[in-house]
């Protein structure tokens, strides 16, 4: 699929399109951020650029990036590199949806897809307001066209307005209430299905993640088709 505005490839499972309970999962986080600020110990020569937030466009690092291309990684790969990774969040998360699959599943993260919202390298580790564009949530909307989720997991309030509350289109906003605010739906042009939207606190976010963890889980199972209950 031709993508005009995205800068992050999402990173998709092996069995993305088995899902979970039979329902294909794309996880959205915020942002990703750049640790190598003149004032770190490892600077990076090219940290002003390729995260300016006026310019808000990594692309011209993508392959030169000098703590990225001695391991053969692209900037624009970064969704596949974090999962790689498995920092907390994505501990904390995968764990939280092992309950929905069958014992003895290996990755549960091999069956969902990952992507951020900010189509660029961050220069602080907070997702600031003036960091998003219009380009974010049209590349949002493209990856929904290419890879038709189902559900979509998105992490912490950092995008929240933008996906959700200005979204266009989301069909029943006025019933988030009834869902404690957890819950709505996308009817996105070209993607053929209703997408049900769950919004949760970051995973990284120990304190909100787990306090709240009970009623995530209550809405997770309502929108996988397990019950109410």
């Amino acid at each position: 699929m031709l993508t005009v505005n995205r800068f992050f490839k999402p990173f998709v499972g092996t069995e993305y399109d088995k899902g979970i309970c039979g329902k294909r999962i794309l996880v959205l986080g915020a942002s990703f951020y750049c640790s190598h600020s003149p004032e770190s110990s490892s600077p990076c020569r090219f940290f002003a650029e390729c995260t300016s937030p006026e310019r808000k466009d990594s692309s011209r690092f993508d392959s030169c990036c000098p703590f990225y291309e001695g391991a053969g990684l692209r900037l624009s790969e970064e969704p596949s590199n974090a999962i790689a990774e498995n920092y907390r969040a994505y501990q904390n998360f995968g764990r939280f949806m092992e309950q929905f699959v069958e014992e003895g599943t290996e990755d549960v993260w091999q069956r969902m897809a990952f992507t951020d919202y900010v189509q660029f390298f961050l220069p602080t580790i907070d997702t600031k307001k003036e960091y998003l564009s219009r380009r974010d949530f049209n590349a949002f909307n493209e990856t929904l066209v290419e890879l038709k989720p189902h559900i979509v997991v998105a992490w912490g309030m950092a995008i929240i307005e933008e996906i959700r509350e200005r979204n266009p289109y989301v069909t029943d906003f006025e019933k988030l209430k009834e869902t404690e605010w957890y819950v709505c739906h996308l009817q996105v042009p070209q993607v053929p299905s209703e997408i049900a939207l769950v919004c949760c606190y970051h995973p990284s976010s120990v304190k909100y993640w787990y306090n709240d963890i009970d009623t995530l889980t209550k809405y997770m199972k309502e929108v996988l088709g397990l019950g109410k209950n």
